[in-house]
């Protein structure tokens, strides 16, 4: 993680995937990141401390958007409505990780979570990674907050059309999920009794 760009803020590249053909498939650009606020904090409009009213769009700077057919249209600024986008990940993963994911002393109060592994139905991708729900949370607690975005970690994305991709990180929009399942881990015990 570029600690610099944590602590002062700055743009940060990355890509937003889009569920229709009437807005671009992919959209790879910069969005600006205040000072101590992960990618999800931003996406949401939340920070420890300050109350801030949500705001619908995404400004992007420096974009390219893409269509289904890969064919890339460069725009200097653009505001895509965040109700229209499945998800978003960095392009160059950790560039706004947040300090729970560091050993030691934190600046902020830090819960820790505990892992599901989940599969997500999305309009054209099919999602699988780890949810994190704190202590006492279950999946659907964490899909009923008021947060429009989610963490999904160790993703696997499974287009419709073309080829599959693996990332650490994504930052998942609720209102685009048609179906969460969470896979449940073979019991030792049952598979033992079965042999």
């Amino acid at each position: 993680m570029n600690k610099q760009l944590w602590l002062k803020g700055g743009w940060v590249q990355v890509n937003i995937y889009a569920p229709t053909y009437a807005i671009p498939h992919k959209c790879t650009g910069y969005i600006y990141c205040l000072p101590g606020r992960r990618l999800l904090d931003q996406l949401n409009e939340v920070f420890p401390g300050i109350v801030s009213e949500a705001k619908e769009f995404l400004p992007i700077k420096e974009g390219k958007m893409y269509s289904l057919r890969e064919e890339g249209e460069t725009v200097e600024f653009a505001c895509l409505n965040k109700v229209n986008i499945l998800f978003v990940r960095e392009f160059e993963e950790g560039q706004t990780r947040g300090v729970g994911s560091k050993l030691g002393d934190k600046i902020y109060p830090y819960l820790h979570k505990s892992t599901i592994a989940v599969k997500l139905y999305l309009p054209f991708y099919t999602l699988t990674g780890n949810m994190h729900c704190s202590e006492g949370q279950r999946v659907s607690d964490v899909l009923n907050l008021t947060l429009r975005f989610f963490p999904i970690t160790n993703v696997k994305v499974y287009p419709t059309v073309g080829s599959s991709l693996e990332v650490g990180f994504l930052a998942v929009n609720k209102s685009q999920v048609i179906l969460l399942e969470e896979k449940i881990a073979p019991n030792p015990l049952e598979e033992e009794s079965s042999r």
